[in-house]
């Protein structure tokens, strides 16, 4: 019972942890994309930064190039970000979801059983206490209900045997 208990205990443990890395994995993932997304757009700032610049400068040469740069590098951002915020642990976490809910009904039960037992050993105690009380209190009624009463029915049935 107890080592039901300590196996299940394991195996719950053992589920929190994979449901924990999962999600580790996920936030890691999405860390990773948003600081490429973030990279991604200094570039473009920089790129917007020399754009303005050049547009300042003259009025239609390079900026057209360097702002073209710029646009398609905020485009690519918009979408690294996109990726990144759409990134969800795989079928993987269904599994150690499930593995997680049968370890939890397995302990309920394993402390339901080890409850049972507790209240039939309490139960026990209490009938051995009584009994043991009942015999200080008044031990001839305990000696003639626990011994004497017993020991003439056996007589009895041994002499109706003999009879027969």
């Amino acid at each position: 019972m107890i080592d039901n208990l300590a196996r299940d205990l394991q195996i719950l443990w053992k589920a929190d942890s994979l449901i924990g890395k999962i999600w580790l994995d996920v936030l890691a993932r999405r860390f990773g994309l948003y600081a490429v997304a973030a990279l991604i757009a200094v570039f473009g700032l920089g790129m917007a930064n020399v754009a303005g610049f050049y547009a300042l400068q003259q009025a239609w040469g390079p900026v057209w190039a360097a702002a073209i740069v710029a646009g398609v590098d905020f485009i690519l951002a918009i979408v690294v970000l996109l990726f990144g915020r759409n990134a969800a642990p795989g079928p993987e976490i269904e599994f150690a979801f499930d593995v997680r809910k049968m370890a939890i009904a397995s302990l309920q039960t394993d402390v339901q059983d080890l409850k049972r037992a507790a209240d039939s050993l309490g139960q026990e105690i209490r009938r051995t206490t009584d009994t043991v009380a009942g015999f200080i209190h008044h031990p001839l009624d305990a000696a003639t209900e626990k011994l004497l009463v017993p020991l003439a029915l056996s007589i009895v049935r041994s002499l109706r045997a003999k009879k027969d």
